[in-house]
């Protein structure tokens, strides 16, 4: 089972990578550097989360499913981040 939980964390971060690459796409110029942003606090947020898990482990590191809920986190911010660079670059001004 432990290794379902680490391939699922994989696949979430290949989607990651999709979202932020069909977003650079639909971007408009000038704005396509909102896809990069949106990864690099994906990553950050992922990071995070595995950082928390090895401080809470009793072996020091993270497990499987810590692995597997930071890709999560860390995929949901990137949608989450390209919603909002979406959002901001649709508005009126």
């Amino acid at each position: 089972m432990p290794e379902r939980w680490a391939s699922l964390a994989v696949m979430l971060i290949g989607l990651g990578g999709v979202v932020a690459g069909v977003a650079a796409i639909s971007f408009p110029p000038g704005k396509r550097l909102g896809a990069l942003s949106a990864l690099i606090v994906g990553a950050g947020v992922g990071l995070a989360t595995l950082g928390i898990g090895a401080l809470t482990d009793e072996r020091g590191e993270p497990s499987e499913f810590v692995f597997f809920v930071g890709s999560l986190l860390g995929f949901l911010t990137v949608c989450g981040f390209v919603w909002f660079v979406r959002r901001r670059g649709t508005e009126p001004t």
